[in-house]
């Protein structure tokens, strides 16, 4: 008896038993409404089920990465979906990021005018709803470009107009293939030789020069690979024909519009995060890097940067998760991301909403919970406490 009260007034099992009992009441309520939805849903008459992924889809997209065609399945217009999805968040992050940092920095400027300009940005951005973003882009900036006859040359090679940017495309991609391998290999060498300087310095207290290593194995052999592949690569370069460009590959104005916009509001938000990462930094630290000896570029990069770095990563996991989520207001512009395409052009195909609404939710769970699992690991390795 004593054995079993001890059990049961254990702090370990007491939570466990509460956590299930929550987890099955949640179990419960959701078995209770799928049922009853299916079950109105027979009443009604109403087609239930995922068979509708693999009928023929019958819908013409403008912007396709994948092999879609409209005899394709539905389910590959979700994947075209989830495809246009990504490229646009992932190069929206990168771009935002960049850009978010300089203006950061840039706030924090001993230059009056650089520093209030930078300010009315942050500013400016934070109390302006995201959607006229996108429909600024879309209808002001893309819009204002020039016919296809007067094109913004980019080298000879790229094409900016109000049908999009048209650029060269690659006929082999062979040497491409190659090296994307290398820089591949390059990063997991890097990789290798980081855990390796990270164990030697905790055993024998000696370090290696990892971050000059990291200058050519993440940076010159992957670009010096590219250079090489595309130098060696056959290319389909864009040419005016008649009254637009014939050839290469056409990045639509959506798209532009839609990356443009998120980078730019994304920006904004991103520079108040490295703005307090920065400020949070003890000024003893920097006070320690001066003394030193260090100058003003080797003091932000060696000490201010890696210590404001434990605080911007976890805001910044948010904005990345925001810039995913905002990519669906390219259905306000037309752009085929999974919004536009699944919850637009299937559905009223199809009819069948509570399946597309679920698949599309579980979408986005899906890729926003790789975002923080992916920040979440990055966070611990740039921790400065050892757990």
């Amino acid at each position: 008896m004593t054995t079993l009260l001890a059990f049961i007034n254990n702090r370990a099992v007491r939570d466990a038993f509460w956590q299930a009992v929550v987890a099955i009441s949640v179990a419960g309520l959701l078995v209770y409404f799928v049922r009853n939805a299916s079950d109105n849903m027979v009443k009604a008459g109403i087609a239930s089920g995922f068979d509708f992924l693999g009928r023929t889809s019958g819908i013409d997209v403008p912007f396709v990465l994948t092999g879609y065609v409209p005899q394709s399945s539905i389910a590959a217009l979700l994947w075209v979906g989830v495809v246009n999805t990504m490229l646009v968040a992932a190069v929206s992050i990168v771009l935002a990021t960049i850009l978010g940092f300089f203006i950061g920095l840039a706030r924090l400027s001993s230059n009056w005018l650089l520093s209030t300009l930078a300010g009315a940005y942050v500013e400016f951005v934070r109390n302006i709803p995201l959607l006229f973003f996108v429909l600024f882009w879309y209808s002001v900036v893309i819009g204002a470009l020039p016919q296809p006859r007067e094109s913004l040359s980019i080298f000879s090679i790229a094409f900016l107009n109000n049908r999009g940017l048209t650029i060269p495309v690659a006929t082999d991609g062979t040497a491409l293939r190659w090296a994307a391998l290398v820089a591949v290999l390059s990063l997991l060498l890097q990789v290798a030789l980081a855990l390796y300087a990270a164990r030697r310095r905790r055993l024998t207290g000696r370090s290696l020069p990892i971050g000059s290593i990291a200058l050519v194995t993440a940076l010159l052999i992957p670009l010096a690979a590219f250079g090489i592949a595309a130098a060696q690569t056959p290319w389909e370069i864009p040419a005016l024909r008649g009254f637009n460009y014939r050839g290469g590959f056409v990045l639509v104005p959506e798209f532009v519009a839609l990356l443009g916009s998120l980078a730019t509001y994304t920006a904004g938000f991103i520079a108040e995060v490295v703005r307090g990462g920065i400020q949070a930094v003890p000024k003893g630290q920097i006070e320690a890097a001066r003394a030193l000896g260090l100058s003003s570029g080797q003091t932000l990069r060696l000490v201010t940067v890696p210590l404001a770095l434990r605080v911007v990563i976890p805001p910044l996991t948010s904005q990345y998760l925001n810039v995913l989520k905002n990519s669906s207001f390219g259905a306000a512009i037309a752009y085929p991301e999974i919004v536009s395409l699944f919850m637009g052009s299937a559905l009223n195909a199809t009819g069948q909403a509570i399946e597309i609404i679920a698949i599309t939710l579980a979408i986005y769970l899906g890729m926003g919970l790789l975002v923080s699992l992916f920040m979440a690991w990055f966070n611990a390795r740039m921790t400065l406490v050892t757990r």
